[in-house]
């Protein structure tokens, strides 16, 4: 018997997805003191989250000096 694959399955393995999103942005941002813009740009070349998707986590830096 094939298991099929549920809604209740897609929204745990979104909110999976987003989790360690969040993580990686932490991350970044504290270990390699990268800029917001920094981080965005790592996620559009390594990552195939939208910009629409990234906006959804609520992810917020402190403002970057400078």
């Amino acid at each position: 018997m094939r298991s099929t694959r549920t809604t209740k399955h897609v929204k745990i393995d979104t909110l999976r997805m987003k989790d360690i999103i969040s993580q990686l942005a932490d991350i970044i941002y504290l270990l390699c003191n990268a800029k917001e813009n920094n981080i965005t740009i790592i996620f559009d070349q390594f990552t195939n989250i939208t910009p629409e998707e990234l906006d959804s986590l609520n992810i917020f830096f402190p403002h970057d000096n400078n």
